[in-house]
């Protein structure tokens, strides 16, 4: 037997056994829906510190936190739901043990370095971080980041107020006028 494939088999095994342990224990791993409520105003201050307010309306005002809420309880997978709400708890955590507070309580200059070390841990260019990506979920902040966007690019507050907003978007220009009883042409 060649030693080369005998050594990549051992490898590949080694890499099915611990992804499909991965897999199996994110499998059976119940995600508990219905806890984040109990998290509506840290993420009220987290959403307003991502889009503060400023001549237009902030993400808090916009009531982006409870968009975030609705979607993960609704709509996530479990693995983003569950990395969610434990990013939500360690957070928490080291709010009280950096600051002695709880992150509502701290001050912006505070939760402004919280987050932005969070986003630096965030490295998504890397394969690593793609596999990781791929058997873990995606990480709280990048969950948070992508869903404060959203909610608030489609809340009435910031479409109206943020973005260009048109009800009727332009008039329609045909490209060439129709005869009436003019016959349409089609290809076969």
């Amino acid at each position: 037997m060649n030693r080369r494939k005998a050594i990549g088999g051992i490898f590949a095994l080694t890499g099915i056994g611990f992804a499909s342990f991965t897999g199996f224990k994110l499998f059976f791993e119940k995600a508990s829906r219905g806890q984040l409520q109990n998290y509506e105003n840290l993420l009220a201050e987290l959403v307003d510190v991502i889009i503060p307010p400023t001549d237009s309306p902030g993400a808090k005002e916009a009531n982006v936190h409870a968009y975030i809420i609705r979607f993960m309880e609704a709509c996530s997978s479990n693995k983003d739901y569950t990395n969610f709400y434990n990013g939500l708890h360690d957070l928490q955590e080291t709010c009280l043990s950096d600051y002695d507070a709880h992150f509502t309580d701290c001050s912006a200059q505070q939760k402004i370095a919280l987050l932005e070390d969070l986003d630096g841990n965030v490295d998504t260019n890397s394969l690593l971080a793609k596999i990781d990506n791929k058997l873990r979920g995606r990480s709280f902040f990048t969950i948070l980041k992508s869903l404060t966007i959203e909610g608030y690019c489609t809340s009435q507050l910031g479409a109206t107020q943020l973005l260009a907003y048109q009800p009727i978007p332009a008039t329609y220009n045909p490209i060439t006028t129709l005869e009436p009883q003019q016959k349409a042409w089609a290809t076969s």
